[in-house]
């Protein structure tokens, strides 16, 4: 198993190579490079495209981001990944300089940093315990709400022409039809065409992966440590497909079955209490993925 997992993420590190080529220093493809030479241990990789991330965060303007990616360069001790971290430092430390405390003013409250990264929110902040404490919703309304967002996603697809009307109608009818929630099982629409309509699922795939700006990934390859993937509720990760596959720095990074559900995305960054960046997930692994997933980390 751990050999074919590798095959398929040598495969995945090929294909976003290949499109790094075609867009030099693009972010999305960094992020996932960093982290499957990361899961390979190629550590000279690794430091590589975290330090050409960095310089598309910079670019981009993107400096909490950057300084999050500076600290995991700071584990390095080659000189370009040093020479990196003082460029970031240096981009920062002006503003921080010159910040002033008025006379009479309460000094800022700071937070301490967990090893793992991300702040934990003070007392007056309780928008992460919020995050946490906010997912008691049941799994009927978890289905319900998938169902909606799947049948909008396959209209989209029809109204664009990405799929034609008999492809669509099947969805619709599957969608219409699934069972009373007793347990959680995937709703997808990318799933069903790919099962049901077979070129349509892969055109549909494609439109989607270019429109969001998500590349696919082979979700396979990776091996998530439990604690990454239960950041999110079990019944939402299964009914939808979000599985967190990899971290930088305070980013989550998720595989999806629907790119394009920007309402979605805002509850996992809600849930997750952190950004996350968004790639696709391939529909026929993903239910396996999940099934094996849960049943080792029950």
């Amino acid at each position: 198993m751990a050999e074919q997992a590798n095959t398929k993420l040598l495969e995945g590190i090929a294909y976003f190579e290949k499109m790094l080529k075609v867009m030099p220093g693009d972010r999305t493809t960094l992020e996932f490079l960093s982290v499957a030479y990361e899961q390979l241990g190629d550590v000279e990789k690794q430091r590589t495209a975290l330090i050409q991330l960095a310089e598309a965060l910079l670019r981009e303007k993107e400096y909490d981001a950057a300084d999050a990616i500076g600290e995991r360069l700071g584990g390095f001790s080659e000189a370009d990944a040093q020479d990196m971290v003082r460029r970031i430092k240096s981009v920062r430390n002006p503003v921080q300089l010159k910040a002033v405390v008025r006379p009479g003013a309460r000094p800022a409250r700071v937070v301490a940093r967990p090893a793992g990264g991300r702040a934990e929110p003070s007392a007056g902040d309780a928008s992460g315990e919020r995050a946490r404490s906010d997912v008691g919703v049941s799994l009927a309304q978890v289905v319900l709400s998938a169902v909606k967002a799947e049948a909008a996603l396959i209209r989209d697809l029809y109204a664009k022409n990405v799929v034609d009307a008999s492809a669509a109608e099947v969805v619709q009818r599957h969608l219409g039809g699934l069972p009373e929630p007793t347990r959680p099982f995937l709703v997808s629409a990318l799933a069903i065409l790919e099962k049901e309509s077979g070129g349509m699922g892969e055109k549909a795939a494609v439109y989607m992966a270019d429109a969001a700006s998500a590349p696919p990934i082979p979700l396979q390859a990776f091996m998530p440590p439990a604690s990454l993937v239960k950041q999110i509720p079990e019944e939402i990760v299964r009914v939808r497909g979000a599985v967190p596959f990899g971290r930088l720095g305070d980013t989550l990074l998720v595989a999806v079955l629907n790119p394009l559900d920007a309402e979605f995305h805002a509850e996992v960054e809600r849930l997750a209490g952190c950004p996350c960046r968004f790639f696709l997930a391939e529909p026929h692994t993903t239910e396996d993925f999940l099934d094996k997933f849960f049943a080792e980390n029950a």
